[in-house]
Parts: structure tokens; sequence; C-alpha cells
């Protein structure tokens, strides 16, 4: 779980990086897949209804565990990318 927490910290400053140009060598499709897994979280349309308390979330915590999964080679390199510029300077 730990891990899990991890990658999903690193999420909002690459997002952060990718749009202030600091960080561009995540693909296109790895950016869209993140806003396509963010929007589907806060969409209140859902697979499951969250307002069916404890099983409502499951889709969401299902959609978000396979961006983090299918994204996880682009969150290593961006975190080591960003242990070598702590600075934040462009790549």
């Amino acid at each position: 779980m730990p891990l899990f927490l991890d990658k999903l910290k690193l999420i909002i400053p690459l997002i952060k990086d990718y749009c202030t140009g600091k960080y561009r060598k995540i693909p296109f499709l790895s950016i869209l897949g993140i806003f396509l897994a963010i929007l589907y979280i806060i969409n209140p349309l859902d697979l499951i209804p969250d307002y069916l308390l404890g099983i409502g979330q499951i889709d969401d915590a299902a959609v978000m565990a396979l961006c983090l999964f299918l994204l996880d080679r682009d969150l290593e390199e961006y975190k080591e990318w960003k242990i070598s510029h702590p600075s934040g300077g462009k790549s």
C-alpha cells in the first residue's frame, strides 16, 4: 500500500511540472490517461454509484489503480528526474 500512495503523491506534481513545461518527457497519452482517470473519479456517473457507501468507491479505486499501474514506468522516470532536479529546472 505505501508504494501505491507514493505513486499517487507523484501525480499532482507531475501534472504541475508538465503544465509549466518543466517536465515534458512523459508521453501525452499518459497525461491524458491521468486526466481521464481523475475525470472519472470526480464524475458522479459511475459504474457503481458513489452514494452506495463502501462499494460505491470500488470502481473509482480500480480506475486509479489501473491508471497508476499503466503509468508505473513514467512515474518512476519522473521520480528520478525530480530527485536529480530538486530546483525543478527544465529537462
